[in-house]
């Protein structure tokens, strides 16, 4: 065996030796294991609330969007401007659409039965054609009833009342807990009567009145709060625009990557080179629409592992105490191994394996233990719910059947990774005391 690893193995020996002897360093490897299983469970839970948001997000908004900035939107050839968008290579469907702002009231009817309470809403209000918009995005995938009434009603009832698709927190933000007697999401379900009051162009108040027959439900409070569908004729009626009269155009893409987005805006926008000419629009992708929330997300999961980092830098000030401890009770052995021909860079190098080893194993186990958290997280929630009636995540808020977590293996390397640094780093001061000792009066030391 060469002499190179009898000393590492020699060096290992003795590290795993002071481990057994020194139950002190206990406290330094549980510390280490409780910053990386905080870090792994943090981070799979942050990530999946990320992932599920984008995903919740992009359900319910098309790859791109292309928006008149006009007060009016696109006043002219509605289906020549679609046709020139479609035919671009990398343009999958479109569907036109008119948006705006209203003031609503809805009524919900209270839990005895009885009374109703009224709810003043504010509404962002998008008018589409179903079929067309069904083409563009997976509307239906976030709808309650699954579309079903505007797949028997193509033309969404035409002649008719109107109807509506409202957000399932759309009634309910004034009064958060109320449900109706069917439903688990909020206060307005299909059926019920929705007024919406807005200003047309021209400074004058226009009314509309219809009944909801299906429930959009995103997952998110904000979107939830404030959306409303409508059928796109009587979206251009509501504002009083003229005929051939659009606020924008929802586009999906054949592929959404970087490549395909940057060729298919250079394309759109030669396209309709003759129509910017009269008419200002913005062409966004929804992460673009979306950058600000998007964006919040992000940070927020970069601060929160940037917080619990502390965990491991608390952690590598126990293992630099410990290995300074040792090193001062361990003078005399310290200065026998120096006499007996070991090297100052060997006597540093045993410090350095033992700080390490408490990395390594404080690793191991909060990793392990923070997989096995993550994976039992929804038993783990019912257990703290029946046994103290909290909930972490209660789906009120959320509305998610489950906690959703990814546990992403490099991200999991990246934590395991820095706690070995954080140890390695700890234990360098405490190894370089060791190696700067000087054999004779370490000998004499009592």
């Amino acid at each position: 065996m060469p002499v190179t690893s009898e000393v590492a193995l020699f060096k290992l020996a003795l590290v795993l030796r002071y481990l057994r002897k020194r139950t002190i360093t206990i406290f330094p490897v549980a510390g280490v294991a409780l910053g990386v299983m905080a870090l792994v469970v943090v981070m799979s839970v942050m990530e999946g609330f990320e992932t599920d948001f984008r995903a919740r997000i992009r359900g319910i908004m098309p790859d791109m969007t292309l928006e008149f900035r006009d007060v009016y939107g696109f006043s002219g050839n509605v289906d020549e401007l679609t046709a020139k968008i479609a035919a671009v290579k990398e343009v999958a469907a479109v569907s036109p659409y008119i948006s705006g702002l209203a003031l609503g009231v809805a009524k919900t009817p209270a839990p005895d039965g009885i009374h109703e309470y009224v709810n003043n809403i504010t509404v962002t209000f998008k008018g589409f054609d179903y079929a067309r918009e069904a083409a563009v995005l997976p509307l239906a995938e976030h709808l309650k009833y699954g579309g079903e009434y505007f797949k028997e009603h193509p033309d969404a009832g035409a002649g008719e009342d109107t109807v509506f698709i409202g957000g399932a927190r759309l009634a309910g933000a004034a009064f958060p807990g109320v449900r109706t007697p069917t439903t688990d999401w909020g206060a307005l379900d299909r059926g019920m009567r929705v007024q919406l009051l807005t200003f047309t162009p021209e400074y004058e108040r226009s009314k509309i009145v219809g009944r909801v027959e299906d429930i959009v439900s995103t997952g998110l409070n904000t979107l939830d709060e404030t959306l409303l569908f409508m059928p796109i004729e009587k979206a251009r009626l509501f504002r009083s625009i003229p005929e051939n009269t659009i606020s924008g155009v929802s586009i999906a893409l054949v592929k959404y990557d970087d490549e395909t987005i940057a060729a298919a805006k250079t394309h759109i926008r030669e396209a309709l080179s003759d129509v910017s000419m009269w008419n200002d629009y913005s062409l966004k992708t929804w992460e673009e629409s979306r950058r600000t929330f998007l964006m919040a997300v992000y940070m927020e999961r970069r601060m929160m592992a940037f917080i619990l980092f502390f965990f491991l830098v608390v952690a590598g000030f126990a293992i630099s105490a410990i290995l300074v401890m040792i090193v001062l009770e361990k003078i005399r052995d310290i200065g026998i191994l120096r006499a007996m021909g070991a090297s100052a860079r060997g006597v540093a190098g045993i410090f350095l394996v033992y700080g390490l080893t408490i990395g390594l194993i404080g690793a191991a186990i909060g990793l392990g233990i923070g997989v096995i958290f993550v994976e039992n997280l929804d038993v783990i929630e019912q257990f703290i719910y029946a046994h103290t009636g909290w909930q972490p995540f209660p789906p009120d808020v959320y509305d998610l059947p489950a906690i959703p977590r990814i546990l992403n293996w490099w991200t999991n390397l990246y934590i395991v990774s820095t706690a070995l640094l954080v140890s390695f780093f700890a234990s360098v001061l405490p190894a370089v005391r060791a190696a700067w000792l000087d054999p004779v009066e370490a000998i004499r030391y009592e």
